[in-house]
């Protein structure tokens, strides 16, 4: 019976090691003394167990919605360890260990369970491909099976990987210069176009050169994507430095209601303005200072006038057509600012009187 066994035994080996040729998930060894087989078999469940486990997390767990899961599609393998006694299969059952980042303890053991009750099915016959098939397809039968929520680092972590393996054994057809291109010299943006890298990256080396940044996006036409991790994939650190120096300049530059440029000389850098006080603003580099005037932060006093005639007509032609007026009254003051133009119209009426009522002195 131990040579019916151990022939069994040889037999099975075989057909897995068949099974996974190209493929490092299955691996044994034999005992020089013993001559009894020991080894392990990391077992992916099928995709569309792993998108119910998906989902069902997903609704059952609330702290798991922190983590975008829509595009899992792999989870982490089940490791199955075994050790074959030599009266297997005909009289004793394989001894088996299950480990996985994803299931709990509880779940590990169930599944351990259910394997009992396969080889007291099928006793007699070789079960670590029956164990394997469960393992890939029918896990969802038991009910303690979910995804433990402490591992979905781990479980992201692996499905971007897998999917980038994946990614590099296909071809694609490159949007750019239409030509057939290896997965391995593509790259796929976030908003799942794919292109080759290198014409990618000479488009958008092109426009940041030229300082286009706004028109770095994917050139499919009418996709406006592009984010920080497709822009990692594809250029240097320094060109994506210098991007990111761009951008902040033209969002800086536009949006001058939100942001301002640090008025200190040699800094360069810019700050989001205050909330709560739309003068202030306060600059990375630790300066505070007042987006009207461009001087360092003077609380809620006004700014001062610098020249009084260049605000005089400022302020009268916001008067006029209404433009920058509340701006000016609130960097100045509109008491302020009304009372230098009533001053200002009564010094000019005084001129007036003067001019025409007063003769100059001719010997002075």
């Amino acid at each position: 019976m131990e040579d019916e066994c151990a022939d069994y035994q040889q037999c099975e080996m075989s057909a897995l090691a068949a099974i996974y040729a190209d493929s490092s998930e299955f691996a044994y060894t034999t005992d020089k003394d013993s001559g009894l087989f020991s080894g392990s078999i990391a077992v992916e469940v099928d995709t569309s167990v792993c998108e119910s486990l998906v989902n069902a997390a997903t609704r059952v767990d609330s702290g798991i919605e922190a983590i975008d899961w829509s595009s899992v599609k792999y989870l982490p393998p089940i490791q199955l360890s075994f050790s074959l006694p030599a009266p297997y299969p005909l009289v004793d059952a394989p001894q088996i260990s299950l480990s996985c980042c994803w299931l709990s303890a509880e779940a590990l053991e169930c599944i351990a369970e259910r394997m009992t009750e396969i080889w007291h099915i099928e006793q007699g016959m070789c079960v670590l491909d029956s164990y394997v098939n469960m393992l890939r397809y029918d896990i969802l039968t038991m009910d303690t099976i979910k995804i433990d929520i402490t591992a979905v680092q781990d479980v992201v972590a692996y499905n971007a990987s897998r999917r980038h393996e994946l990614f590099e054994l296909q071809t694609f057809t490159c949007l750019i210069c239409m030509e057939q291109q290896s997965g391995k010299h593509c790259v796929e943006l976030a908003c799942s176009h794919v292109h080759c890298v290198e014409c990618l990256r000479g488009y958008w080396s092109m426009l940041i050169d030229e300082g286009s940044v706004w028109l770095v996006q994917c050139p499919f036409p009418g996709c406006q994507v592009a984010k920080a991790d497709d822009l990692s994939q594809v250029l240097s650190p320094e060109q994506v430095q210098r991007y990111t120096m761009l951008s902040d300049q033209r969002r800086v530059d536009m949006d001058s209601s939100h942001f301002a440029w640090c008025p200190r000389e040699g800094c360069g850098k810019w700050g989001a303005r205050d909330t709560s006080n739309n003068k202030l603003c306060i600059c990375p580099c630790g300066y505070a200072f007042c987006v009207c005037c461009r001087r360092v932060w003077h609380g809620t006093s006004y700014c001062a006038i610098d020249s009084r005639i260049k605000v005089m007509e400022e302020y009268r032609r916001a008067l006029e057509d209404g433009v920058g007026l509340a701006e000016l009254e609130r960097q100045y003051g509109k008491d302020v600012l009304v009372g230098m133009l009533e001053k200002e119209e009564a010094e000019g009426e005084s001129a007036k009187f003067i001019a025409a009522m007063s003769q100059a002195c001719p010997t002075c």
